[in-house]
């Protein structure tokens, strides 16, 4: 084969591979979106109708009150949508950290994030995850969260 040939070979092999990596990533993005619609619904629903389903009260009945169920899933919304902005490179680094700060100035945002950062550590799927969860450990750190809930810090450790 003379050189040209090869050389249009491997250009059209190389754009192949990078067009197939997109549609790849564009498809996993399409995905990680519709899951992300999904559980927003379903948050919608249960932060309307806390009654329908009281996960934190049945999760963490030690700590949550019934009428904490609603603002709480509310919270857990904002989580799940700072994470997904991350993942999908929406928002960056600083975006997440800025409002993780202003977030944990709300009494109930501290309270969920006590809650579940342990847990959402754990279910961490990739980089952009654990920074995530990073991020707000370090907001909830700086606004005092392991002082006025320290009971889940020691809970978490032996679940650990």
């Amino acid at each position: 084969m003379n050189r040209p040939v090869l050389i249009l070979a491997a250009t059209v092999a190389v754009a192949s591979a990078v067009h197939t990596a997109q549609r790849h990533l564009q498809h996993r993005e399409f995905l990680e979106l519709a899951m992300h619609k999904a559980h927003g619904r379903m948050l919608e629903v249960a932060t309307t109708h806390p009654n329908l389903d009281p996960i934190w009260v049945r999760n963490h009945p030690d700590h949550v009150k019934e009428h904490e169920s609603g603002p709480l899933l509310m919270c857990q919304w904002w989580l799940e949508f700072w994470r997904t902005g991350l993942n999908l490179g929406v928002f960056t680094p600083a975006v997440l950290r800025q409002n993780a700060k202003n977030f944990m100035k709300d009494p109930t945002a501290l309270k969920a994030w006590a809650l579940s950062r342990h847990g959402r550590a754990l279910q961490s799927r990739g980089r952009r995850d654990r920074m995530h969860v990073a991020l707000l450990n370090a907001a909830f750190e700086e606004a005092g969260g392991p002082n006025q809930y320290p009971e889940c810090e020691l809970g978490s450790v032996s679940a650990l």
